[in-house]
């Protein structure tokens, strides 16, 4: 008998602030721009090359549960204005549910926009979107 992994299902997207896991997220959906800009030598129209200038990484989220107890105590929360100016990152994590595996980390993942349902025992982010910094792995 052999595992068949030609696709990956089910897998765990973790949100984690210095190493510790404050929520969870029901689905992210990444976006990797590299911004390449055209190149090319005096006196000659032609593209030899495009040059990435600028990584941009924006992930779009969908049903983060993230639980209150360990925000508060990572002092993760931006109430407002004055809060979003402290610079709070987190990373946002991508495991194979097969084999625990991190499949993709987004680095210094920064809160830009969503919205936000609060109900019993839960904050529940319904959509929301991040920038991150940098990435790693190939999620295959």
């Amino acid at each position: 008998m052999r595992q068949n992994l030609k696709t990956r299902s089910g897998n765990r997207i973790a949100i984690v602030l210095d190493g510790k896991q404050i929520g969870l997220l029901q689905s992210v959906r990444a976006n990797d721009d590299y911004s390449p800009e055209p190149a090319s030598g005096i006196g000659d129209i032609h593209v030899v090359e495009h040059v990435p200038t600028m990584a941009r990484h924006s992930l779009s989220v969908s049903a983060m549960l993230l639980n209150r107890g360990a925000m508060l105590e990572a002092g993760v929360a931006t109430e407002n204005g004055e809060t979003a100016l402290l610079g709070l990152v987190c990373d946002i994590e991508v495991y194979s549910k097969d084999d625990g595996a991190l499949l993709r980390k987004y680095i210094g993942c920064t809160y830009a926009s969503g919205d936000l349902e609060v109900s019993k025992h839960a904050i529940v982010m319904q959509s929301g979107q991040f920038m991150a910094l940098d990435v790693t792995g190939s999620a295959a």
